[in-house]
This record gives structure tokens, C-alpha cells and sequence, in this order.
């Protein structure tokens, strides 16, 4: 009998000791899924205000000089004039954009008929390959300086972009042997210093 007694006691601290490993296993569980992780994101959360997250990420947009080239008054050379924009990924394809619109000197001409469109800029290994409407064509007045003048007013603004070497021309998609009659724009075209102004 005293025997039987001792053996229900030995399953019994038995069983007691299962049921207490279990209940340790459960607490530390509980602590690890959710009392740590509350512990570790209180204080950044407490730390870092949601209006102080939100202007770290938004950064202020700097302008970007950019420079620009236009015909003189006698149609012969091309005089830069600066002007700044917003700084964007395509900050190339704006500086023709801004081109087209002409100069804001009253003593510079421009060299793009106004109505032409830019459809797309890309640069591969160093050079620019613009997409013009066919505008560009339709509206020019014509002559070789003209020609010249346009053409080159482009590349010498291109060129100032320190990524860019030369400039190759397409019309609607395609390349052609010239604008307007005058100049080989079959081939990508380099920048020419000689049609600055001195």
C-alpha cells in the first residue's frame, strides 16, 4: 500500500514537472513575440516624430544652370546664354525644350522653329540621340547657315552636359543624310567651337 502511495507520487511530480516546463516554454514564448517587440519599437517610434520622418525624405530641389546657344543678330555665330531649370533625369532633353523657346536676350535670335517637338532624348556611350517632330524640317526656313546654325545650336548645347560627346539627329524616328539639304547628319556630330562668337 505505502509502496502504491509513493509510485502515485512520483507520477504526480512527474506530470508537475511536465505541466511547469510547458508553462515556461508558453512565458517565453509570449515574452519574445510580443514584450520584446514592444520594448524595441517604443522608443524609436517615441524617438523619431512622424513630421520629422516625412521631411527627411522629401529633399530640396536645387536649380540647374544650364547653357544654352542662340544665333547672333547677323545669323554667323552662336552666343550662350544661361538658364536655369529643375534639375530631373532628363534635364538633357529639357535644355532643347527650353531652346525651342527661344532666347530671353532681345539681342539673340533663335534656331529651332518654335513649333517643333522634342519626342525623345537617350544617351549611349557618350552620345545623345535626339528624336525631333518633323517640324523641324517642315518649319525651317532653309539656307546652310540656317541649317548650320540649328544644327550646331543643338549640339554645342548638348555638348556642355559633361556625359555627352556627340549628337546624333532623328526625325520622327529616322535618321536622314541631312535637314534641309545642306549638312551630313547621317553620322553623330561632335561640338565645334568655331561657331562661337569671339
Amino acid at each position: 500500500m505505502a509502496r502504491r502511495k509513493k509510485k502515485n507520487n512520483f507520477f504526480k511530480s512527474i506530470f508537475n514537472l511536465i505541466i511547469l516546463i510547458f508553462l515556461l516554454f508558453v512565458i517565453v514564448f509570449l515574452v519574445q513575440k510580443f514584450i520584446i517587440p514592444l520594448w524595441q519599437e517604443k522608443p524609436i517610434r517615441e524617438g523619431i516624430p512622424e513630421e520629422i520622418e516625412e521631411e527627411e525624405v522629401v529633399s530640396e530641389i536645387e536649380e540647374l544652370e544650364i547653357t544654352l546657344y542662340f544665333s547672333d543678330e547677323n545669323a554667323q555665330y552662336l552666343v550662350p546664354e544661361s538658364r536655369k531649370i529643375k534639375p530631373t533625369d532628363y534635364s538633357a532633353k529639357q535644355s532643347i525644350v527650353e531652346l525651342i523657346k527661344g532666347p530671353k536676350n532681345n539681342s539673340l535670335y533663335p534656331t529651332i522653329p518654335q513649333t517643333t517637338k522634342v519626342n525623345a532624348l537617350y544617351v549611349s556611350d557618350r552620345i545623345a540621340y535626339i528624336d525631333f517632330s518633323s517640324e523641324i524640317i517642315e518649319d525651317h526656313p532653309g539656307g546652310s547657315t540656317g541649317e548650320l546654325l540649328t544644327i550646331y545650336s543643338i549640339v554645342m548645347t548638348l555638348t556642355s552636359f559633361p556625359d555627352i560627346d556627340k549628337v546624333q539627329f532623328l526625325v520622327d524616328g529616322n535618321s536622314g543624310e541631312t535637314l534641309v539639304g545642306h549638312v551630313d547628319t547621317s553620322v553623330p556630330l561632335e561640338r565645334d567651337e568655331q561657331w562661337l562668337k569671339k
